[in-house]
């Protein structure tokens, strides 16, 4: 039997789940040479260490940021990257429930972690339970 890299993180702990999945996501960004704005918007956010702490998925090209590891999940904010001219989206869902635009990645970073709850700590293991 083999398992992932990734599932192998999660058998560690959240923290380690996390470090190797913004790897992962880093990676994918670099091999979409035909989307450099993707690289772009996931090397902003993995520098920003309150986004850096959060789990990263993508979906249609649009990162999102998970405060567990675990799906299923809603994601904290999510940044639908600048294409063609338009603006950076920051959201609430990966497609859909626009917060702001922004011009600028930097913007566009600020204005995800300006959305984050307070006291938002490390991503935790597990998955979303709207039970408590």
């Amino acid at each position: 039997m083999h398992f992932t890299e990734l599932a192998e993180a999660h058998e560690r702990g959240p923290a380690p789940a996390v470090e190797v999945r913004w790897r992962l996501m880093r990676k994918e960004a670099a091999d979409a040479p035909d989307f450099p704005e993707f690289g772009l918007l996931v090397e902003a956010a993995h520098a920003e260490p309150r986004l850096r702490q959060l789990y990263p998925f993508s979906s249609h090209w649009t990162l999102g940021f998970n405060a567990r590891t675990g799906m299923p999940c809603p994601p904290e904010v999510a940044i639908a990257p600048s294409y063609e001219g338009l603006p950076y989206r920051v959201q609430k869902f990966p497609h859909g429930g626009v917060i702001a635009e922004a011009v600028t990645v930097e913007e566009a970073i600020a204005l995800a972690v300006a959305h984050l709850p307070a006291g938002l700590g490390p991503a935790v293991a597990g998955t979303f339970n709207p039970d408590g």
